[in-house]
Formats: C-alpha cells, sequence, structure tokens
C-alpha cells in the first residue's frame, strides 16, 4: 500500500457550536449525542400510553435523547395557542409534560417535536392566508384519508407567527432541551400559489428555489433563536434528508444549522440497501463535524406501508450500522403506544440491543475526521434542475459512480459543488464528477485549481456543459483542462437500436482487462466530442438492433473518442463521452462498470490510505477518532441488495485490512467491536495489518493508539 501524494492528510472536525480543540465533554450536549429514541405518539396515546413503560424502555437503550409529540395541529399539552387543537383524547391531561418529567429524571435529553406543515379547516376558516393553494387558488388538502387537514405554505405568517408561539408556549411551561420540526424544510422544493408565493416567483424555478431557500434559512435562524430563548445550549433543527436528490440547498442549511436530522427512514421501491450510508456522507460533506441524526425506522417502511408493523430485523439493523458507519447519530423511531407501547412489540429488542451494544463501545465512536483519498463532486444543481436524456433521473449518475467505488473498495467523501475550495479539496489525491452538468465559471477554475495543484479528475458526460443557472454553453468549461471540444449534441440510440460501442484502438490501463474483444457496451447516451492526441477508445455509433439480416454497424471504426486520458504534471485527467456511470446503474453491464473502475484505479496511481481485500461487496468507511481509528465494513451481500427488505445476513469470510497510520504512530491493539474480540496485528513502520475472520452485518476494527 503507497502513501498518499499529501501523506495521510486528516482535517479536523470542526464544530460550528464551539471553539476548535474543545474536548467532547466541553462541547454543547447537542454535539455529544450518540443515540436517539423516539415513539411517535398518536391522537390516542394519551389516554393509552404508558409513560413509565415507555422511559424505562429509552433508558435502558442507553439513549440521550428522546424526542416527544408537541405538534402543532394537535396539542398533546394544555395549549392555550389559539388554533393548536387538543387532542380528543387528552381530557386535560399534560401528556407532553409526563413524558418531559418521566425522560429528565432518567437523565435524558427532551426534544419538542412539532409539525407545522399542516392545520385544520377551523384555521383554513379564520385564517386563508396560513394555507398552500394550487393554480386555482384553491386548498391543497393532506390526503382523501384524513378530510378537512390542509397543508400550510412556510412564506406565511403561519410559519412567523403561529408556530413561534407554540415554541414559546413550550419554553416557557417545560424543561425542553430542543425543539424540532417534522415536515419542514420539504425535501423537494414544494409548488405553491398563494397570494405569498404569487409575490417570490414561478415555482419550478431556479428564483423560486433560491427566495425557498432564503425563506427556509430565515424561519431556521428564527426558531434557534427562540430555542436558545430557554437556554443558550439548547438548539432547533428542521427535518433534512432525501440524501443525494434532496431538492434542497444542504450547504446553505449545513451552514446555519447545529445537527442535521437526515429523516432517511429505510428503503422505498427499487433502491439499494447503502441509502442510509449514502445519506451520512452526503450529511457529512456539508456538517464537517457537526451531529448528523438518521432516523431508522422500525416500522414498515415501502409500498405499501405497515406503520404499526415491525419490519424486516435484518433491514433495521442493516441501516442502523450504516448510520454509525458513516458517523451518524442512531435514531430509532416506532409510531405509536396502543395499549402501553404497541400491539407489534418486536420493534423494541432490535434497538435495544444494538444501542447497547453501542454504547458499550462509544469511545470509538468519537469521529473527528473521515480517512479518504477521494472525493465524489455532489452537484445539488444539476441534481435538481437538470434534465437528463432518457428515462430516470439525474441522481442515477452518482450510484453508478458509487456503485463502482464500493465495488473497488475505496475510501471516500462527498464534496459539495459550493465548497471546492483548496482547503477542503488538499485532502483528495482524485475526484469524480459524475455528470456534474452544471457549474459555474468560478466552479470551474477551481477544478483547474486542484488540477494544477497536482489532484487528478475523472468527469463524466455533460459535465460542466452548461453554467450554474443551467444556461448551455458553446463549449465545455472545462474543455481546456481535458483539451477536448464539443461537436454536437447529445445523442442515443433510437428506437430498436444498438447503443453505441467503444472500440479499443490500443492498449491502456484503462482498458485493461478485456481480452479476445475489439468492442466493448459503451454508454445509452453521449456527448461527442472531438480532442487531439492518441485515441484510446473510438465511438462506434448506434446502428440497428433488429431486424438481424441488418444489424451490421456501417461505421465499425470512426476517430470520435469515446474517453480522454491525459496527465499533466503529477496530474491525470480521464473524460467520458458517454454516460457510463448512469449506463453502469440502470444496465449493470460489466463493460462500463470496467471501465469506471480502471479509470479510478489509473487516476488514483494505487494510493490508498487503507485496503480491505477479501471476498464480497462492502462498504468501507474509515474515520479518525479520539483513541486512534477506526474500520468500518458493511456487508451488503445479499439477493435483496437491490429491492426489497434484507431478510437475513448472508456472512462473507475473512477480510484482510492494510491500514496506513500517521507517522510515528504505534498501536497498542486492535479489537473487533462488533464481534467483540482482540484481533492479532503487525506493524511494519507506518502500516498495521490485520484481518477480520468474518463479517455477519457489519464490522468494526478499532485501532488504538499506545
Amino acid at each position: 500500500m503507497k502513501t498518499t501524494r499529501r501523506d495521510f492528510v486528516v482535517l479536523s472536525a470542526a464544530a460550528a457550536t464551539s471553539a476548535a480543540g474543545l474536548a467532547q465533554n466541553q462541547l454543547p450536549w447537542h454535539q455529544r449525542l450518540r443515540r436517539i429514541g423516539q415513539v411517535n405518539f398518536n391522537e390516542r396515546d394519551p389516554q393509552e400510553a404508558d409513560v413509565e413503560a415507555w422511559a424505562n424502555l429509552w433508558a435502558e437503550a442507553k439513549v440521550d435523547a428522546v424526542l416527544v409529540n408537541v405538534t402543532g395541529m394537535i396539542a398533546f399539552y394544555p395549549s392555550k395557542v389559539p388554533y393548536h387543537k387538543h387532542s380528543r383524547f387528552l381530557n386535560g391531561r399534560d401528556f407532553f409534560g409526563d413524558c418531559c418529567r418521566a425522560a429528565k429524571k432518567r437523565g435524558i435529553h427532551v426534544v419538542g417535536r412539532m409539525s407545522p406543515d399542516l392545520q385544520w379547516e377551523d384555521a383554513l376558516q379564520a385564517h386563508p392566508e396560513w394555507f398552500r393553494r394550487d393554480e386555482q387558488g384553491r386548498p391543497m388538502p393532506h390526503s382523501s384519508r384524513a378530510p378537512g387537514l390542509y397543508q400550510t405554505c412556510m412564506f406565511t405568517p403561519y410559519y412567523s407567527e403561529q408556530t413561534p408561539a407554540v415554541m414559546r408556549e413550550v419554553n416557557q411551561l417545560y424543561d425542553v432541551d430542543g425543539l424540532y420540526a417534522n415536515g419542514w424544510p420539504n425535501f423537494n422544493v414544494p409548488a405553491c400559489y398563494c397570494q405569498y408565493c404569487r409575490e417570490v416567483g414561478k415555482p419550478g424555478t431556479m428564483e423560486y428555489h433560491k427566495r425557498y431557500m432564503d425563506r427556509a434559512v430565515e424561519l431556521w435562524q428564527l426558531y434557534d433563536r427562540i430555542a436558545k430563548e430557554k437556554r443558550q445550549e439548547n438548539l432547533f433543527f428542521g427535518n433534512l434528508g432525501g440524501g443525494i436528490r434532496s431538492g434542497l440547498d444542504l450547504k446553505r442549511l449545513g451552514d446555519v444549522a447545529a445537527l442535521f436530522t437526515a429523516d432517511n427512514q429505510g428503503r422505498v421501491g427499487a433502491s439499494p440497501v447503502w441509502g442510509a450510508a449514502q445519506q451520512g456522507r452526503v450529511a457529512y460533506c456539508v456538517m464537517k463535524g457537526r451531529t448528523v441524526a438518521n432516523v431508522t425506522a422500525s416500522w414498515s417502511t415501502g409500498s405499501p406501508m405497515w406503520r404499526n408493523a415491525t419490519k424486516s430485523i435484518a433491514e433495521a439493523e442493516t441501516w442502523m450500522a450504516q448510520s454509525t458507519a458513516t458517523g451518524m447519530v442512531v435514531w430509532y423511531h416506532w409510531l405509536g403506544a396502543q395499549r402501553g407501547l404497541g400491539e407489534d412489540r418486536r420493534w423494541q429488542e432490535p434497538g435495544n440491543k444494538y444501542h447497547n451494544w453501542h454504547a458499550r463501545h462509544d469511545r470509538h465512536f468519537a469521529n473527528k475526521a473521515t480517512v479518504a483519498n477521494l472525493g465524489i463532486v455532489l452537484g445539488q444543481r444539476t441534481q435538481t434542475f437538470y434534465r437528463p436524456p432518457g428515462e430516470g433521473d439525474a441522481g442515477e449518475y452518482i450510484q453508478g459512480a458509487y456503485y463502482s467505488v464500493l465495488e473497488t473498495r475505496r475510501l471516500f467523501d462527498f464534496v459539495h459543488e459550493d465548497d471546492l475550495t483548496p482547503g477542503v479539496l488538499r485532502k483528495y489525491d482524485a475526484l469524480i464528477l459524475p455528470n456534474v452538468a452544471f457549474l459555474s465559471d468560478a466552479q470551474c477554475r477551481q477544478i483547474e485549481a486542484y488540477v494544477n495543484n497536482g489532484g487528478s479528475l475523472i468527469a463524466t458526460f455533460e459535465t460542466s456543459l452548461y453554467d450554474e443557472l443551467g444556461k448551455a454553453r458553446a463549449d465545455y468549461g472545462l474543455a481546456n483542462l481535458f483539451g477536448m471540444h464539443r461537436k454536437s449534441e447529445r445523442q442515443g440510440s433510437q428506437g430498436f437500436e444498438n447503443s453505441f460501442y467503444g472500440r479499443l484502438e490500443k492498449p491502456h490501463e484503462l482498458t485493461r482487462g478485456f481480452t479476445d474483444t475489439n468492442w466493448i457496451a459503451g454508454a445509452e447516451w453521449r456527448a461527442p466530442i472531438r480532442a487531439d492526441g492518441e485515441l484510446i477508445m473510438s465511438v462506434v455509433p448506434p446502428y440497428p438492433a433488429y431486424p438481424t439480416e441488418i444489424t451490421v454497424s456501417p461505421t465499425p471504426q470512426t476517430d470520435e473518442p469515446a474517453m480522454i486520458a491525459r496527465e499533466r504534471g503529477g496530474s491525470r485527467l480521464v473524460y467520458f463521452s458517454g454516460d457510463v456511470d448512469r449506463t453502469y446503474w440502470r444496465t449493470g453491464h460489466p463493460d462500463p462498470g470496467r471501465v469506471l473502475a480502471n479509470a479510478i484505479s489509473w487516476v488514483l496511481r494505487g494510493r490508498q490510505p487503507a485496503t480491505v481485500e477479501g471476498e464480497g461487496l462492502v462498504e468501507i468507511v474509515a474515520w479518525e477518532t479520539e483513541p486512534g481509528f477506526t474500520v468500518h465494513v458493511l456487508n451488503y451481500n445479499n439477493p435483496n441488495l437491490h429491492r426489497g427488505y434484507l431478510r437475513q445476513h448472508y456472512p462473507i469470510g475473512a477480510q484482510k485490512v492494510s491500514f496506513r497510520l500517521p507517522k510515528g504512530m504505534k498501536v497498542r491493539t486492535v479489537s473487533l467491536l462488533r464481534s467483540e474480540t482482540a484481533a492479532p496485528f503487525t506493524q511494519k513502520a507506518d502500516v498495521v495489518e490485520f484481518v477480520i475472520p468474518r463479517v455477519v452485518d457489519y464490522e468494526v476494527a478499532a485501532i488504538e493508539k499506545a
């Protein structure tokens, strides 16, 4: 294993609420969080819930904080705020107060959970200006299953007057440690045509999106000031998430948030198992070490859903493991406490067991910074506004790159497009730009500066072809960097045609592993280019796939590059004219996957801060921690990898770990935390090596310095 170009730079995590270098016990309580619990109470629970059993459950699970319903559409305490409708089953009881006192008696922090996104018809009659409207001006109902409930609009006084009134009442009455808004901000900016939104701009436009984000930041800061009226250590946090496809500007919200709540409770539809880990990486790139919490649903997510039935235990376990591996606080969640703690109580033991294991190894989860030398650029403007050709969405380009990086077992981070500064990028030997189509001139110059400073680069398809407003350039913003130019509009196969092929023109490390063939599967779409220099792989354009009698290419060889490879000083650059990442994700064809993997290996020149060798599909995350370092290995080998629930774990065998240490560090012990055993190790100079004998769902190797 070779050293990195930057000799294993470790960046210290920054906490927005504290001075750099503060010890863990000097940080605010919300920056020391490890575990959160929540039973999301329903309207009947004030009559039926056993508060002492609820509090004992979370105390036994060793959680640091619990979420308790305040709400906003239904009050769980005797609220005096107009239109804060009391639960029909409250009967004068102070249910929120009872829960708050029970949790505090057990040393657990309490966060009041609010839902400002919905209100009832009586409020609509009295305050029609509070509500979202469709293009015809009609109020927007929540659903046919909840008659009389309507959606509120955040541009209205409901958010700047009514919601603060509830917050201040809770502050006055209870010993709360924070306030949380469920259902706000919305992951995808909603369309509204109320009187306030008509002044903002047309929904779906960049201008409307900017004004939405301005308002979200304004309200977030207002709510946080209100939370701090109780105590300076108190905080407000909102409902974030959405992963790579979030329609919010996460960088802007990350700049004002002390805590990022990823309401990413589980898989829905055909989605890969790594959804929680991917969310953790997204959140980390904008939070820079401040707390991120991921809500793990113990109930059955998906469609159809059963919100009061326990999901597959293996699925919940892997979601919690991914949260821990990527540095997130595990927030274990159930809905409703009917008749005690629910008709279905199977959810309790897995969360309790995981939390107790986690608590036994708390000190190894005090993360300082990730260990990685590869960055994937997260282009949120592209994800939000770019309209890709063909089926699917813009997230598929990132998914293809992500999948390839997992298969090649690389340590990597996401890097936000608005964070391409030298201070951030110097950590990485290479960056991947998976069709980051929207880039400003300033961002292009930042990427050029990174390359001029020795960084390497992989880019695909229409990367840099549009400016930050989505306006097409005459040529790529990074054209000079790659030494190529736009030739024509993007092209793809039509009807019953072959997609384009790549013709192997000369041996190169980028085409390593292809034998007995002149052609390989290319991509579904390409952006034709022209470029000087050696031709490694050329384009064979689409041609009929049926009838078989005419399934023959009229142009089996061209001079159009399918890829470009450049070396500039210490930098290596690869550009793919096709959407190889998206094509790999959609088809699973090994050819585009292999050229992606080859490109990653080539630009990194074999440099890795750590290697984990063995069989199986795994995700690897490494951290600098207070005691030393951790290497997290997530086992994704499963027939339900891409859809449905994991119903059981399929263990994988021995994984050999080689980890490069900072110069002069001596290792005292290596412990395998999940199996709770010691691992024999050898240290030669600045490299420690050991073997993880077996990984069931997840293993954490803790490397402790002497």
